[in-house]
C-alpha cells in the first residue's frame, strides 16, 4: 500500500463498513440525521446501526452492542453520552475496529473531569490500537466516495479543497454559502478536541491525496508546534495551503478554549509560524474558502502585472483601484496590442487597460478572444474578468416581452457554454491564473459554469483581486 493508503486518516475517509451509535427512529437526534445523511450521500458500503434496544433504524437491522457486529467495522461514528463512550469503545476494541469518530462531546472542553474522560478515551484507544478524530467534533465528508458522517447535507460537487477544522460549523454550516459560491471539498474533517489525529496528520494525509489540489486550515491553536512546522514546510512545497487563525485576541483565546480546549498564542507568534512554513493567511472566514477555491484552480501569479477586462466602466475602475491598492500594477498596453484589442471592441471602448467593452454583447470576445490574446501577449501576468452573466439576463427579456421578443436562449446557452470552456483552457495553456467577478450568481447558467471549469467566480470585482492576491503569495513562495 502506498503511504497515503497506510495514514490512519485514510480509512477514516474511504470506509467499506461504517457502525453508527447514537442513530434511532426519532427524528430530533443528532445520531439519526448523521446517519440519514451517511445513507442519502450515496455511500455504498455496508452500514451498521448499534442500539441496545431497537432491532431496527432507520430501515435497517440494528445490532445491540459493537461485540455483536457481523464483521469489524471499518469505522465507528460515535454520537451517545460522554460516559457511554468508554464503554463503546472496549466492545470495539474486543471486536477488532481500528478507526472511530467522536462527536460525543463533554470532553477537555468542559474543565478537569472532561479532561479526566478524554484522557482515559485515549488510553482505551492506545491498548486496542484505535486511531479516532474527535471528540466533540462534527465528522468528516468525502464527496468523491461519497460519504458524508455530519449532520448537513453536502449537495454540491465534489471539489479540490482538504479542509483542515477546529470548528464544525465551518465544516457544515457554511455547506449552502459553499454552495451558493461554487466551492466543492475534496475532503473535510471536523477535528473537535484533538485527543489522537490532529491537525498535524490532516496536512500530512492532504499532502498525499491527490483529489486535494489545495489546505484550508482553520485553527484555534496548535498542539504540537514542532511536528507542525516540520510537516507544513514540507507539504506546502508541492501544495498551497491557507489558514485563518482565531486564538491572537484575548476573546479569541478564551473562546477556542471553551470550544475544543485549544492552547493558542499571538498573532505575532503564528504569523511567524505561517511565513516559516508558507503558509497563506487569511483574514476572514469568507477568503478562506475563497482564495483556497483559487488555489486549488488556477495556477501562481508569477508576477505583478494584471489585465483587467470587462463589460462595463464602473467596475474597470473599481476593479483598478483594488488591485493598485493590493500592489499589483496595471499597466497600459503597448500599441500592438491595443491597436489588436479595438478591433474587437466597440468605438466607444477602452483598450489601454482596464478593457472596457460598454456592454457589447460580443460573447466570444469578452469571455476567450480578449483573454486569449491578452495572456498570449507577455505583458500580463495574470487576468481579471468581470461580468460573467448567462442565460438569466436573455431569459428575463424573452419572459418581459411576452412572446414580442424571439431570443433563442436555449440555443445560446449552448454557443455560450462552448466559449467558457475555451475560457477555462487558458490559464494552463498559458501557465497565468483568470479569475472572475459576477453581481449574478450559480442561479446564472454562466456562472454556474465557469465555476464549475475551475475559473472562480466572486460576488464582487474586490473579491477577485484579493483571491488573485492569494495567488500572487502563492507565487512568490514557491521561487
Amino acid at each position: 500500500m502506498s503511504s497515503k493508503e497506510n495514514h490512519p486518516l485514510h480509512r477514516i475517509f474511504h470506509p467499506r463498513s461504517i457502525a453508527v451509535f447514537g442513530a434511532s427512529n426519532k427524528p430530533t437526534t443528532m445520531g439519526t440525521y448523521q446517519l440519514l445523511n451517511i445513507l442519502s450521500s450515496g455511500y455504498q458500503g455496508k452500514v451498521y446501526p448499534v442500539h441496545p434496544k431497537l432491532s431496527e433504524v432507520q430501515g435497517l437491522k440494528a445490532y445491540p452492542s459493537a461485540r455483536e457486529l457481523p464483521e469489524a467495522p471499518d469505522l465507528a461514528l460515535i454520537t451517545i453520552p460522554r460516559d457511554a463512550v468508554l464503554e463503546v469503545f472496549k466492545d470495539l476494541g474486543e471486536r477488532g475496529c481500528k478507526r472511530a469518530i467522536v462527536i460525543s462531546g463533554g470532553f477537555k472542553e468542559v474543565g478537569e473531569e472532561g479532561r479526566e474522560k478524554e484522557q482515559e478515551l485515549v488510553k482505551i484507544a492506545r491498548s486496542y490500537g484505535i486511531r479516532f478524530v474527535g471528540p466533540n467534533c462534527i465528522g468528516i465528508i468525502n464527496p468523491w466516495l461519497p460519504l458524508n458522517t455530519t449532520m448537513y447535507p453536502y449537495k454540491q460537487n465534489p471539489g479540490y479543497i482538504g479542509l483542515a477544522s477546529h470548528s464544525g460549523t465551518y465544516v457544515t454550516q457554511v455547506l449552502p454559502w459553499l454552495e451558493k459560491s461554487g466551492i466543492g471539498y475534496a475532503r473535510a474533517v471536523s477535528l473537535g478536541n484533538e485527543a489522537d489525529l490532529n491537525i498535524v496528520d490532516a496536512i500530512e494525509y492532504y499532502g498525499e491525496d491527490e483529489q486535494v489540489k489545495s489546505i484550508a486550515l482553520y485553527i484555534e491553536g496548535i498542539r504540537r508546534p514542532k511536528e507542525f512546522l516540520k510537516v507544513a514546510k514540507r507539504v506546502s512545497r508541492k501544495k498551497p495551503i491557507v489558514a485563518l487563525y482565531v486564538g491572537g485576541t484575548r476573546a479569541g483565546a478564551r473562546s477556542g478554549v471553551s470550544h475544543t480546549g485549544a492552547l493558542s498564542g499571538s498573532d505575532e507568534i503564528y504569523q511567524g509560524v505561517f511565513n516559516q512554513c508558507r503558509i497563506i493567511r487569511a483574514p476572514d472566514v469568507a477568503s478562506l474558502y475563497e482564495w483556497a477555491f483559487a488555489l486549488a484552480t488556477q495556477p501562481p501569479l508569477k508576477g505583478k502585472r494584471i489585465a483587467i477586462c470587462t463589460h462595463s466602466g464602473g467596475p474597470a475602475t473599481s476593479l483598478a483601484d483594488a488591485c493598485e491598492r493590493a500592489g499589483f500594477e496595471v499597466r497600459e498596453f503597448s500599441p500592438k496590442l491595443q491597436k489588436r484589442i479595438r478591433q474587437l471592441i466597440p468605438a466607444t471602448g477602452s483598450a489601454r487597460n482596464p478593457v472596457d467593452m460598454t456592454f457589447s454583447v460580443n460573447l466570444d470576445a469578452l469571455y476567450f478572444q480578449l483573454p486569449e490574446l491578452i495572456l498570449s501577449s507577455g505583458e500580463v501576468d495574470g487576468l481579471i474578468l468581470h461580468g460573467i452573466e448567462g442565460e438569466s439576463y436573455y431569459t428575463h427579456f424573452v419572459q418581459a416581452s411576452h412572446g414580442r421578443l424571439k431570443i433563442p436562449v436555449e440555443e445560446l446557452s449552448g454557443y455560450l457554454r462552448g466559449i467558457l470552456k475555451k475560457l477555462a483552457q487558458l490559464p494552463a495553456r498559458f501557465s497565468k491564473p483568470i479569475v472572475s467577478s459576477s453581481f449574478m450568481g450559480r442561479e446564472d447558467s454562466a456562472v454556474a459554469l465557469v465555476q464549475d471549469l475551475g475559473i472562480p467566480c466572486y460576488p464582487s470585482p474586490e473579491r477577485a483581486v484579493l483571491a488573485m492576491k492569494a495567488l500572487y503569495l502563492r507565487g512568490q513562495s514557491i521561487k
